[in-house]
């Protein structure tokens, strides 16, 4: 509770309940994509619209909130919609006003009571214990009104920021793409042309007659993945080695805030995929793929899981060129190509040691990438003094909550009906409800939390034919999480065959 509201009295009419006083949450039910059928109505996942189906599960309006997964995250629906069994929904009261509701729970911060250690899950009673003010049924709507128009006004302006933030991103790409076509070194490229015969790359672009395109395996001294050691995430220690995973690649940046660490034994173990200074990392695959960036002098040591790919250059090569080169749009559209697959997104190492690469003499190398530092340092100043900006408007948004639900946003009015009566009747609908409520099926739920809870090889083990790969990872203990199923996957690939149709995958076991 604010500090106001230690030393005031309770606004008028308002009173001081918790959570449990006012609302139920319920559970939402499992809709996998597989039994979905397009249609007018939504489909809500823990972050929002997952899809569509033909039928709805609660009628508007409808607050969605995330239970497993982006736990906390508060939607609102006006319409019929689906809420899935990752969520929770409220739609049991009509005496309260739901965007009220929607509001409060966005300012009760209800991500912070996850208090799991492994899969992401929001407790129910967690929230019944948060306590709060409620104001007089009228004054909610005047709260809401009022709520909307500042939030109008205020997500106007970060509309504004984002939309320079893109076209940022825009010049960004647009300076890439004009550095590898030799636009902004044309004062180095006089002398003897180059014969550049190979046609297979002529597709992409064209680049001055003093340069040459190759295969990036040409200038490379080791092209080679990482890998994760036994064990998982159990092996990760609090500091020592530094393990990059996916996540710490970005666009021609290391985010080292949330590495974790190896052992020395562990590391000593993958010899091969120790990383050198100036090494060029390249994400190859899940949704990250792409991505590309190198290590910097001050990280003497570190290691790579299997997402990221070490490519180590020639000397005749800069590893900052390859960097930003691979971060370029041609070649960031030219890996989202070869990696489009059925299953998952994945480049191979055959595919990077063919990577087509505009090669041109090392003097040329050092100015273009010297250029695009520049432009890359002005740029990356703008956007962290944006994201900023972006910062203080969720702090306006969270200053304006804070008042609205402190009785602060708004006048009182005493000829509102107080919250003691609106109790009253929100009593009377919730029991109402309670006895109106059909009676859950218990067996039927064990048993679909038990069919839930197996793994890809039971699976498959009961399989009577081959299995879709999606349909598998729905059905699998892994549905919250496609990153543990393609891990389940690896462990087994020895003894899974894999048959391809022209729209999917399908898994079986080795005879």
């Amino acid at each position: 509770m604010s500090k106001w509201l230690k030393n005031n009295a309770l606004p008028m009419g308002w009173v001081k309940i918790s959570l449990r006083d006012i609302l139920t949450l319920e559970y939402g039910k499992s809709l996998i994509a597989l039994d979905r059928e397009n249609g007018f109505y939504k489909v809500w996942g823990s972050n929002g619209i997952v899809g569509t189906h033909n039928n709805f599960l609660v009628e508007g309006p409808v607050i969605i909130v995330g239970r497993k997964g982006s736990v906390g995250t508060v939607n609102y629906s006006a319409e019929n919609c689906w809420p899935i069994d990752t969520t929770y929904y409220i739609n049991s009261i009509k005496s309260l006003s739901p965007q009220f509701v929607f509001y409060l729970l966005q300012h009760l911060n209800l991500p912070g009571l996850d208090k799991s250690t492994t899969i992401p899950g929001l407790n129910r009673e967690s929230v019944y214990s948060q306590n709060i003010l409620l104001p007089p049924l009228n004054e909610q709507y005047r709260i809401v009104e009022k709520i909307e128009e500042l939030f109008s006004e205020i997500e106007n302006v970060e509309t504004n920021i984002y939309d320079i933030k893109q076209r940022l991103d825009f010049y960004w790409q647009t300076i890439l793409h004009y550095a590898f076509c030799g636009h902004l070194s044309q004062e180095w490229q006089v002398g003897e042309i180059v014969n550049n015969n190979s046609e297979s790359f002529n597709s992409i672009y064209e680049i001055p007659p003093t340069w040459k395109w190759v295969e990036l395996d040409t200038y490379a001294n080791f092209i080679g993945a990482g890998s994760t050691p036994k064990g998982g995430r159990s092996i990760y220690i609090h500091s020592g080695i530094p393990f990059i995973r996916s996540q710490n690649v970005l666009h021609y940046s290391l985010n080292l805030d949330d590495v974790v660490y190896i052992t020395d034994e562990i590391n000593e173990k993958m010899s091969r995929t120790q990383t050198q200074i100036n090494d060029v990392l390249l994400n190859i695959t899940g949704a990250s793929i792409g991505r590309c960036t190198y290590i910097p002098d001050s990280l003497e040591q570190a290691n790579v899981n299997q997402h990221v790919c070490i490519i180590r250059t020639k000397p005749n090569l800069l590893y900052k060129y390859l960097s930003l080169y691979l971060n370029s749009p041609a070649i960031q559209h030219l890996i989202k190509k070869w990696s489009s697959g059925a299953t998952r997104e994945a480049l191979t190492i055959s595919q990077i040691k063919s990577i087509p690469l505009p090669m041109c003499s090392l003097e040329e190398q050092e100015f273009i990438v010297s250029e695009l530092e520049s432009q890359h340092t002005i740029l990356e100043h703008i956007k962290k003094t944006l994201e900023k900006k972006i910062d203080q408007i969720q702090m306006l948004k969270q200053s304006v909550l804070n008042k609205a639900f402190t009785g602060r946003l708004v006048s009182q009015n005493s000829n509102d009906e107080s919250a003691f009566e609106l109790l009253k009747k929100i009593k009377a609908e919730r029991l109402e409800f309670a006895e109106s409520k059909p009676k859950e099926k218990k067996v039927k739920k064990n048993k679909e939390k038990m069919e839930r809870t197996k793994s890809v090889l039971e699976l498959l083990k009961e399989a009577q034919k081959p299995v879709p790969a999606k349909e598998l990872w729905q059905q699998s203990k892994h549905w919250e999480s496609i990153d543990d199923f393609y891990a389940e996957l690896k462990s087994i690939s020895d003894s899974l065959e894999q048959i391809k149709s022209k729209t999917e995958i399908l898994l079986s076991l080795k005879k």
